[in-house]
């Protein structure tokens, strides 16, 4: 992960990441297999830990007023995701325009992702329309993605708050009548 989130899927190549490891180019051939089964393994290991944490999070949310807690965790500073991860999963994006199976994966890791946060801004506001709450989750998924990203630019102190502050207005706007 540390050699593709610092060169890239291009760049990170065995011989690369054997001299990361303080192995031999071998010794990792032996163990992830050719290029593409690193990349297949990375992608796996990536998407996985992404799922596995947006499952915990909807999990960890209360019964009441589950979509400001998510809110809260998404853009906490407690909760900034590894840079490592973000990075891998920007590199395996990029990549994705070229590979129509990697593309289908984290297209669907991420549509996974807006589903439950869609789902969790229905828990807190039953009423409003499915389509006000589709376009909130989207939002709220775009700027996490966003804030995550550009974590590692050591962004203004301000820059995450403004963030999630942008995210509880469209909860906001979902428990107003129109």
């Amino acid at each position: 992960m540390r050699c593709v989130a610092r060169m890239g899927l291009d760049g990170a190549t065995l011989s690369t990441i054997a001299k990361e490891a303080g192995l031999t180019r071998p010794l990792i051939r032996h163990h992830l297999g050719n290029r593409d089964k690193m990349i297949s393994a990375l992608q796996d290991y990536v998407l996985g830990e992404f799922d596995s944490a947006a499952n915990d999070l909807v999990r960890a949310l209360p019964d009441s007023d589950a979509a400001t807690a998510m809110v809260d965790i998404l853009f906490s500073e407690s909760s900034k995701s590894s840079p490592d991860l973000i990075m891998v999963f920007a590199a395996l994006t990029a990549k994705a325009g070229e590979d129509d199976a990697l593309r289908e994966a984290c297209r669907t890791s991420i549509l996974r992702f807006e589903t439950q946060v869609a789902e969790v801004l229905e828990r807190s506001y039953p009423e409003a329309p499915q389509e006000t709450r589709r376009i909130a989750a989207h939002g709220i998924v775009a700027l996490y993605f966003n804030s995550a990203s550009l974590d590692a630019l050591d962004m203004p102190s301000d820059w995450r708050h403004l963030s999630k502050t942008l995210a509880n207005s469209l909860c906001e706007k979902l428990g107003k009548k129109s």
